[in-house]
């Protein structure tokens, strides 16, 4: 029986029982065999750490009892009990998880499948039951398609095994749960009646892609096709790279369509990514879910705008450029969802703490740092705040002769939130040239990536100065020259 590399980083409990330790999962899929009629596929996931692993010569294995009835109308059409071993282990510390599947012929219909797990090694533990409702649709000339199966892996074949289909070793994934550590989405389904429907030698596409589960749209970059010949069974194994598939609700679908790509039969396996290191891109902000979170409440586009826009100080230059756009429309659900997965790509366990946290920050500026009827965000002091922080020191002087009123902060440390770059001891002048007051507009800084002038002094003293030698750097002569001084010394 062959391992899940992954299947050890979380667990799904089937819930068979509220009074045993065995934890168990299963799930099935429907296919179709020519001559033979639909049958399903199960595929049992017991997790080795709720099993009692007993020594046998020199290693270790597990056994369990498994028992599953068909039933229709509490009639039992179908019963089967068979014991399972895991794989054997050296050491108990690095229990091997264990993985089954079966195959049961069944007619069409709705069947109530009784299971039942047994842990042979441990008496103490009552065995798990539970009822999973199956069906089994009617069979049809049109051409359709049969569930979808998540594949740990999948390989051409030349032997019979049970993971063998259409000339394939096919080895399940038991879960619809798809975790960060998983950068592979590998699948199987097959197309039937494509044979009876196109006719001999013709072609058809397989095209699947993924989807939203909430707005249906297809997530940028996960949509592609294979050209197929028309058989009686036509068999296609899918693969995508999920590395940066976000955090979400999605569909896989897969389609067919004929030469004219007319759309003949479609299939669709939802399924959870969980991936919360991997940031939402602005291009596929329809598998955005924010049903329930902070931001579905707020739907005035007003408030949304606003919202948006106090986000530029602490914005990547490509989140900037979607947030221009953006706020020319009057899109609530868009902006909506913009906003929430700004923040759960800032702090993925709890978006609505660093959205309100930052918000006081931007009420803090706005009423310290406002400039002609603008929020405070909006002035240079409030943007160098809201990116930077509070400075560690800060100097304000309004009366030094030929100067304008001018600012000096002073960073001991320093971290660009939009890069993730630190600096130390760096310095920012403001001024204010128009003196009303309030407007202090930056005029110079050494910090990366900020505004830098040479002939910063120089511009501070034209208040009541008129200097023209355009390669001077610094006053030659001035009442008061501090600005220097504090520039360099800060305190």
């Amino acid at each position: 029986m062959k391992k899940f590399f992954f299947l050890i980083l979380f667990t799904i409990y089937l819930g068979l029982s509220a009074y045993s330790n065995i934890k168990a999962y299963l799930n099935y899929a429907v296919f179709y065999a020519a001559g033979k009629g639909s049958y399903i596929e199960t595929y049992l996931y017991v997790s080795g750490s709720s099993v009692l692993f007993k020594r046998q010569k020199q290693k270790f294995e597990a056994k369990i009892h498994i028992e599953i009835n068909f039933k229709q109308n509490d009639s039992s059409i179908l019963v089967k009990k068979y014991d399972l071993l895991s794989p054997e282990v050296l050491d108990t510390n690095f229990k091997s998880d264990i993985i089954d599947l079966q195959r049961y012929l069944l007619k069409p219909g709705t069947y109530q499948a009784e299971i039942k797990i047994a842990d042979i090694n441990d008496s103490r533990q009552e065995p798990i039951q539970n009822i999973l409702t199956i069906i089994i649709p009617q069979s049809t000339d049109s051409i359709y398609i049969s569930d979808i199966e998540l594949a740990e892996s999948f390989q051409k074949s030349t032997e019979q095994t049970s993971y063998t289909k259409s000339g394939y070793e096919v080895v399940p994934i038991p879960f619809t749960y798809i975790p960060e550590k998983v950068t592979k989405l590998n699948f199987y389904a097959e197309g039937y009646n494509t044979l009876k429907q196109l006719g001999n030698d013709s072609k058809f596409l397989f095209i699947y892609y993924i989807e939203s589960a909430e707005m249906k749209e297809i997530v940028t970059g996960y949509r592609t096709f294979i050209k197929h010949k028309s058989e009686e069974v036509a068999a296609l194994i899918g693969q995508f790279d999920i590395e940066n598939l976000a955090s979400g609700n999605y569909n896989l679908v897969v389609e067919i369509h004929n030469s004219t790509n007319e759309l003949k039969a479609k299939k669709k396996l939802a399924f959870i990514r969980n991936a919360p290191k991997v940031k939402i891109s602005l291009d596929n902000l329809s598998s955005v879910d924010t049903t329930g979170t902070f931001i579905s409440q707020i739907t005035n586009p007003d408030t949304l705008r606003e919202y948006i826009a106090c986000l530029w100080p602490i914005s990547t230059t490509s989140e900037r450029d979607w947030q221009y756009n953006q706020m020319q429309s009057n899109d609530v659900k868009k902006m909506q969802q913009y906003i929430y997965a700004f923040w759960e790509n800032r702090n993925p366990l709890n978006p609505k703490l660093a959205w309100a946290t930052y918000m006081k920050e931007v009420r803090k500026v706005n009423k310290i740092y406002p400039c002609g009827g603008q929020p405070g965000y909006m002035s240079d002091r409030g943007r160098v705040y809201l990116q930077y922080g509070a400075p560690s020191a800060a100097q304000q002087v309004t009366t030094e002769p030929d100067s304008y009123p001018y600012e000096i902060w002073q960073y001991y440390r320093l971290q660009n939130t939009s890069t993730g770059q630190y600096q130390t001891n760096k310095k920012f002048v403001f001024y204010n040239p128009i003196l009303d007051g309030k407007c202090f507009t930056l005029l110079h800084s050494d910090a990366r990536g900020e505004t830098k002038n040479d002939r910063w002094q120089i511009d501070l003293k034209k208040r009541d100065n008129q200097i023209f030698n355009f390669d001077q750097t610094t006053p030659q002569s001035s009442m008061g020259d501090g600005a220097a001084d504090l520039f360099n010394n800060p305190r």
